[in-house]
């Protein structure tokens, strides 16, 4: 093997240690997720709608959203709102 081969290879050892040696100590950082909010998103396909809607439950706040993509401006369109303890609560038990 040529001597300017081997100094090739040791170079570029070098720079891959130094990339990994970069990567490893760069601080990282994670996001905070409560066990107690948890979400649940269906999509689903609604009568006289063209686009598809997500319906979003969640259980920290007991509500569900019914959500659509607006193409013209470019978001997300909340459609429709509902809590869900107080639809439970109006429910009678018998």
């Amino acid at each position: 093997m040529k001597s300017t081969s081997k100094q090739g290879l040791i170079a570029l050892n070098i720079a891959l240690l130094a990339v990994l040696a970069t990567v490893s100590l760069v601080p990282t950082s994670t996001a905070y997720v409560s066990a107690a909010d948890t979400y649940v998103a269906v999509p689903a396909m609604v009568n006289g709608r063209s686009q598809g809607v997500v319906y979003i439950a969640s259980t920290a706040n007991r509500a569900v959203l019914a959500t659509s993509w607006d193409h013209n401006k470019n978001r997300i369109v909340i459609l429709a709102v509902r809590n869900i303890a107080a639809d439970a609560a109006g429910v009678s038990r018998e």
